[in-house]
């Protein structure tokens, strides 16, 4: 079977050491730097649209959502490939519901979900991805990347659209995490999975961090005061630029 139709496991069996691409390679940072771009045009052009093509553009990501994970379950079972690992419950999958829950109903609360999970976990999964042992013309390098690259793009179109974050919503947000994290965790132990990252870091460098300073039975205790840290720096400028509209109208 030609390399293209390899998924990640697959690859990690008969290569277990085997790295096709450094993170912040020169190939990976040209990349990147060509999804950012993207990215930023989807933005100016979301902006300049009125209400109405801006909800169709938003049904249009939805579906894109969709047909990439469904692409993933399709091919890996034609090839024979599928496993439990690809059920749509990462913190990056179930982001997919949550962006077509809100291009239906374009709520406060799933826009701070989106904003406030989406961004960041969309963000480090570019930055830092897993999947490093497959080429970037393979079908689950194309989706890992395609798909992040439209979670990320979401919730930056909101912005773009006007949304404005509130941290004050952000304990809704950390409660829906939580009470998801309980089943995930038990169904981790049945399956065999990784689903939230909590049976193990699967090479990603920040969470290797994570278990090197809390031990890697216990790393995923380090993803609240992580989350706190990267919430503080996503939400600082919002709660700033807040205070000094009500000064001003004041």
């Amino acid at each position: 079977m030609p390399e293209f139709w390899y998924t990640k496991t697959t690859m990690d069996k008969l290569n277990p050491d085997y790295i096709r691409f450094e993170h912040f390679s020169p190939l990976h940072l040209f990349v990147t730097t060509v999804f950012f771009a993207i990215i930023i045009g989807a933005m100016v052009f979301y902006r300049k649209l009125d209400e109405k093509g801006r909800q169709k553009f938003l049904y249009i990501m939805s579906a894109l959502l969709i047909a990439d994970e469904l692409w993933k379950h399709i091919l890996s079972a034609a090839t024979g490939q599928w496993e439990w690992e690809f059920i749509p419950l990462h913190l990056c999958s179930i982001n997919i519901f949550v962006c077509v829950i809100n291009s239906f109903r374009r709520d406060k609360l799933t826009s701070e979900i989106l904003y406030a999970l989406c961004v960041p976990g969309a963000l480090l999964a570019l930055l830092m991805p897993t999947w490093t042992n497959l080429p970037y013309w393979n079908f689950m390098s194309l989706h890992s990347n395609s798909v992040h690259v439209l979670l990320l793009m979401y919730p930056l179109l909101l912005l773009a659209g006007g949304f404005k974050p509130d941290f004050r919503r952000l304990p809704k947000v950390l409660a829906i995490v939580l009470c998801e994290c309980v089943p995930v965790f038990f169904l981790n132990k049945i399956l065999d999975t990784n689903f939230f990252f909590l049976n193990g870091t699967a090479g990603n460098p920040v969470l290797k961090i994570l278990a090197s300073i809390f031990g890697k039975d216990f790393y995923f205790i380090g993803f609240i005061p992580l989350l706190a840290v990267v919430w503080f720096f996503m939400y600082f400028p919002w709660y700033l630029a807040e205070k000094k509209r009500k000064k001003i109208s004041a």
